[in-house]
C-alpha cells in the first residue's frame, strides 16, 4: 500500500488535465442522458480565442416517455472553435427485450461558454440483423445541453 499511494498521486496530474462530458437531451418522445471519459483532449488558447478538440467514449441512457429505457455506448469527437460547436459520434443502442440498435450522430451547437454547449443532434440508428417485420430504424431529432467538467 505504501507504494501505491505514490503511484496513485503521481498519476492524478495527466488525468486532471483532461475532462469528461455529461450530455443531457431531450428528443420529441425520449430523454437521454450520456457521460463520455476521454481518449484524447486537445486545447488551444490564443488572445481571448480558444479550440478545444474531444475525443472520447462512454455511457448513456434513454428513457422513453412511455416507460421503456435503453442502454448507449458511445464513441465521439467533438471540436469548440470560439462559438461554434461540432460533433459526431457512433451510436450503439441496446433497449429492453431487443437486438441492438447503431449508427451515426450530429451535433451543431453554440458554446455559450469553453465549458457549456448547447446543439441540435440528429442521429439515424438501424438494427442491422433483424427480420423484415420488426421495427428496423429510429431517427431523432433532439435538443443537446454539453457541460465539460
Amino acid at each position: 500500500m505504501r507504494r501505491l499511494l505514490p503511484l496513485l498521486l503521481l498519476a492524478a496530474p495527466p488525468l486532471a488535465a483532461q475532462s469528461t462530458l455529461v450530455s443531457v437531451i431531450r428528443q420529441p418522445r425520449a430523454t437521454a442522458a450520456e457521460f463520455t471519459v476521454p481518449i484524447t483532449e486537445l486545447q488551444v488558447k490564443d488572445r481571448g480565442e480558444f479550440a478545444h478538440l474531444h475525443l472520447g467514449i462512454g455511457l448513456g441512457v434513454r428513457h422513453w416517455d412511455d416507460g421503456d429505457n435503453a442502454l448507449r455506448f458511445v464513441a465521439d469527437a467533438n471540436a469548440t472553435a470560439n462559438e461554434v460547436f461540432l460533433g459526431l459520434g457512433a451510436i450503439v443502442e441496446a433497449p429492453q427485450g431487443e437486438g441492438a440498435f447503431l449508427g451515426p450522430r450530429l451535433r451543431v451547437g453554440w458554446a455559450f461558454h469553453p465549458r457549456w454547449v448547447v446543439s441540435l443532434e440528429g442521429e439515424h440508428l438501424e438494427r442491422p440483423f433483424s427480420s423484415g417485420i420488426t421495427p428496423r430504424r429510429r431517427s431523432n431529432l433532439g435538443l443537446v445541453t454539453t457541460f465539460r467538467f
